[in-house]
């Protein structure tokens, strides 16, 4: 009977263990598990608040959707379905997601990135995100300098660490 609770214990402990963080860029502090997205800051966190506030139908599927990513710790059943995209080339560490996938009203982009620090390998760092009507992103261009900011930043805390 003691084996069974702590496999179980185990079970829970691992499951969270395992699960995705977000972090809303600039910021370098995890988004707490219970709070809401709207409340976030950066670009995707303003874009959820005027979300929230225009199309709380799709809010709620978006909130819906980064609940579902956040439970796991891989990304590809969403890359299969096509849910998550990854930017080929020269912006291979830049992906988005689309939720939903498509939709008459447009879709809302999130573009982001994986955490690269070493401890911190089921990360994801949210750049930013749009409403989107066209296939073609608007905030492409955005994203990709903020992921050159990210960069930096990292680069910024690596040297810092070893100058200690």
């Amino acid at each position: 009977m003691k084996y069974i609770i702590l496999l179980k214990c185990y079970r829970k402990y691992a499951i969270l263990f395992a699960s995705m963080v977000f972090k809303f860029f600039p910021d370098p502090n995890p988004h707490p598990s219970e709070a809401d997205y709207d409340s976030e800051t950066g670009d995707a966190g303003r874009e959820l608040k005027k979300l929230a506030k225009k199309d709380r139908q799709l809010y709620l599927t978006v909130k819906t959707f980064l609940n579902k990513v956040k439970q796991t710790n891989d990304l590809t059943p969403f890359l299969q379905a096509e849910q998550i995209y990854r930017f080929p080339g020269d912006k291979n560490e830049l992906y988005e997601m689309r939720i939903p996938k498509q939709r008459r009203g447009g879709v809302f982009r999130i573009y982001f990135c994986k955490s690269m620090e070493d401890n911190e390998k089921n990360t994801l760092i949210l750049l930013c995100a749009e409403l989107k009507h066209k296939p073609e992103p608007m905030k492409l261009d955005n994203a990709t300098e903020l992921l050159k900011k990210y960069k930096e930043t990292i680069y910024k805390e690596e040297r810092k660490n070893e100058k200690r």
